[in-house]
């Protein structure tokens, strides 16, 4: 049933966001991958699933070029194979993949928006490059500031309830690591989740982390069902109130360890409660 809902809202969302859509950068936007339907997967199945780059969750926005994007599976641990190729589908805004199960492993399917830099100038415009790239190919604009960006993201396509590598970190500069098992997840009232930060490997305090899920919002930027902070050990809980598909975010910005002003760092996690 949940599949039926998001394909018919691709459909009928498309045309809302053409005519709200803003000049925002790509960067500001989400990079995650879904599966195109929501539902239990086991071996044989093949399943499509879709990248997005997007303020609206499960709602296609903006489509970077291919090249940026990397989509791979995950299993014990280890990279299975090399990146999915992925088809731009210009009419959903997003790109699809397809991956076969070989068998009941579970696999989780990395998205990563690779890193970039981009400087604004003072007139309000920008490029992409690092400070130097820029002032070489545009000398007679002034740099306002320089930033670092990335994004990776998380999908938990067929977890299984004896597993115990889902919360095994992947080694990403920032992370949200699942420390309940996600195929245990019965959506209800009383169940609850929790979940650890990590940047660079390290718990990470004090840190804003946003959840939704499907329907809950989808006609509005950047809406979360549920926000929380982090305890000094960097875990979060929330609430798991829904069946269908969940994404639970995170962004970090301090000053820049690469040469420009700032680091501008997300991430993402999926999984499907049923």
């Amino acid at each position: 049933m949940y599949f039926q809902v998001i394909k018919l809202r691709a459909i009928l969302v498309c045309g809302f966001l053409m005519t709200v859509m803003m000049t925002a950068t790509v960067w500001g936007h989400e990079f995650f991958v879904m599966p195109d339907e929501v539902r239990e997967y086991k071996a044989g199945d093949t399943v499509q699933l879709n990248a997005l780059s997007t303020h609206y969750f499960t709602v296609g926005e903006e489509l970077e070029p291919a090249e940026v994007n990397e989509v791979y599976i995950v299993k014990n641990g280890q990279k299975a194979g090399g990146s999915l190729p992925l088809e731009r589908n210009a009419g959903r805004v997003w790109y699809e993949t397809r991956y076969r199960l070989t068998d009941n492993t579970p696999v989780i399917v990395v998205g990563n928006r690779l890193g970039g830099f981009y400087g604004t100038f003072t007139d309000g415009s920008y490029a992409d490059g690092t400070r130097a790239e820029i002032a070489a190919a545009h000398p007679g604009k002034t740099i306002a500031r320089v930033e670092y960006f990335a994004k990776y993201s998380k999908l938990y396509l067929n977890p299984a309830a004896g597993d115990t590598s889902f919360s095994a970190p992947l080694g990403h500069e920032l992370e949200i690591i699942p420390l309940d098992n996600p195929a245990k997840l019965k959506p209800g009232s009383f169940t609850r989740a929790k979940f650890r930060v990590l940047y660079q490997g390290q718990p990470l305090a004090n840190a804003e982390v946003s959840a939704t899920y499907d329907y809950y919002d989808y006609k509005t930027a950047n809406a979360y069902a549920q926000t929380a902070r982090t305890g000094a050990n960097g875990e979060v809980i929330f609430k798991i109130d829904h069946g269908g598909l969940w994404l639970v975010r995170i962004s970090d910005t301090r000053r820049s360890s690469r040469g420009a002003d700032e680091d501008n760092l997300a991430a993402m996690l999926v999984f499907i409660a049923r």
